[in-house]
């Protein structure tokens, strides 16, 4: 059995931005040999959060982002994301407009049956079943 090898996200930027053009390269390269089965490469949800976050950032559109994760990183053989099957339904909600970062914490939040919480952050009133409160 192959030993998983982490990928940080720095080899995702790389691979997809023309920042330095030499570790572009490699880190293609890296991803290409995933693909084929030479390595097997493992990742976690925090790289990905970390990653739509450049990506957004850098005026990437969602769509770009999201069909990057799903055809790039998600259904790639040679690379495993740990907590891809919770990522999915995140990813939706951003379909939705809500943000990234948000959606993981809301889904967290519905696993531990959470449901009021602290927050300026008027967009998590649109929560199903969770009251915003404000510090007094």
């Amino acid at each position: 059995m192959q030993a998983k090898l982490f990928i940080d996200t720095n080899i995702f930027i790389y691979s997809v931005y023309e920042i330095d053009l030499p570790k572009r390269e490699a880190c293609i390269k890296l991803l290409n040999k995933a693909l084929k089965g030479e390595i097997k490469l493992w990742t976690t949800e925090w790289v990905i959060a970390e990653l739509v976050w450049f990506m957004l950032r850098n005026k990437t559109s969602w769509l770009d982002v999201k069909n990057f994760l799903i055809k790039g990183i998600f259904t790639s053989k040679g690379i495993e994301v740990r907590g891809k099957s919770w990522l999915l339904p995140v990813i939706s909600s951003c379909d939705k407009g809500e943000s990234f970062v948000d959606a993981i914490n809301h889904n967290i939040i519905n696993e531990e049956n959470i449901n009021l919480g602290y927050s300026y952050d008027k967009d998590l009133d649109k929560w199903r079943n969770f009251k915003r409160l404000e510090p007094k």
